[in-house]
């Protein structure tokens, strides 16, 4: 998979369980981290309001992470429906592929009802991701 944009996301001591290894979990954690420095990075997320919901994901665990990995999150947005978008994660230490993800991301009004993907944000990823505009 080719990933445009990579992103840094440094483990914590409060991450990893006694034996020094990275909880399931967390890696949720670091990709929703990485997902907020896509957005940004794309100039679409301003102020504190996001208007998406996390709708569905699915996570493959490939091999543990380790308290002291230099850990990147690659993101990329693979596809855009009217009201969501499909995105992929790789979760990496050096070459090391340590988790792939898909997350469904749903765009909401204020009642939490699915609306259209706002203008600007499919703009920006058709832009970003070299997709053709539709």
């Amino acid at each position: 998979m080719f990933f445009r944009f990579v992103t840094a996301v440094p483990l914590r001591w409060v991450d990893v369980d006694s034996a020094g290894v990275v909880n399931n979990a967390v890696f949720l954690s670091l990709m929703e981290q990485a997902r907020y420095l896509y957005f940004q990075h794309l100039g679409v997320l301003t102020g504190h309001e996001v208007p998406f919901v996390l709708a569905e994901t699915t996570v493959r665990f490939a091999r543990p992470g380790r308290l002291g990995q230099a850990i990147e999150v690659a993101v990329r947005t693979r596809s855009l429906g009217n009201t969501s978008l499909l995105m992929d994660y790789e979760v990496r230490a050096g070459d090391e592929v340590l988790v792939t993800a898909k997350a469904t991301l749903v765009f909401v009004d204020r009642d939490l009802r699915p609306r259209a993907v706002p203008a600007d944000w499919r703009a920006a990823i058709e832009q970003f991701e070299e997709m053709s505009a539709g």
